[in-house]
């Protein structure tokens, strides 16, 4: 509840020299997100991230280039426009920039990992464990008080198996689909670079919210949808 987790920022990247804006590929940053929405931590992004901003470059370079050609360039040009929203990720009446960058396939992506947070209490303030879990980057988490039990099987990436678990009716919060554990043994198929599965058992307190917002290119059942990069109208 008080680690926040981030994988670049105004002064720091990850890739190997540390001085550029994230240059990966996008697929990467979607694997990325896609961990830091479900692991233990308060999820942080830098702004642009959610849509490359200043895609590999130089984030610092002080009088030696413009701030307009760094990775600190100015970024209110991506979100000029007018929105009414109502939740997480929930909104109407996008309009301009904003609404061209609220469509950006990492955008989206950062969206339905939002509602799928904010839906299910384990992912947000559950403790974590990796016993009895094997796969790709395959974890659970369970979160208790007085009014919440909340427990979540989680594999990103990959496929995941799951024993010594919870026995009761799970459900996948990107497919829906269902399953009931009797025997503390659960496997689930997934495939795709920063697609994922959560599935969520129904407690007496807490139960599973079922599926959780639309396919997109990186979380999807089974295609991926087609999401192309936008393109902003020039004054960004």
């Amino acid at each position: 509840t008080w680690n926040v987790v981030y994988v670049d920022s105004h002064d720091y990247a990850p890739d190997e020299v540390q001085f550029n804006r994230f240059s990966k590929p996008q697929s990467t940053w979607a694997e990325n997100l896609s961990l830091m929405f479900t692991h233990r931590g308060i999820p942080c992004l830098f702004y642009g991230s959610e849509v490359e901003f200043q895609k590999g470059k130089r984030i610092d370079e002080g009088t030696n280039i413009a701030l307009q050609n760094s990775g600190r360039a100015y970024y209110g040009g991506y979100i000029k426009g007018d929105i009414t929203t109502t939740d997480f990720a929930e909104y109407t009446g996008a309009t301009g920039n904003l609404a061209t960058s609220l469509s950006h396939p990492l955008a989206q992506h950062i969206q339905r990992l939002s509602k799928i947070r904010m839906a299910v209490p384990a992912l947000r303030k559950g403790q974590y464990s990796l016993e009895g879990c094997s796969g790709s980057f395959a974890f659970k988490r369970r979160y208790t008080d007085a009014e919440t039990d909340s427990y979540a099987l989680v594999c990103i990436s990959g496929n995941g198996t799951f024993t010594g678990i919870l026995n009761g009716t799970y459900t996948d919060c990107v497919t829906g689909d269902q399953k009931t554990v009797t025997d503390g043994k659960l496997s689930v198929s997934c495939s795709g670079k920063g697609n994922l599965r959560v599935y969520v058992l129904s407690t007496e307190k807490t139960p599973a919210p079922g599926k959780i917002g639309d396919d997109g290119k990186y979380i999807y059942t089974s295609t991926a949808k087609n999401i192309p990069d936008p393109v902003w109208d020039g004054n960004d």
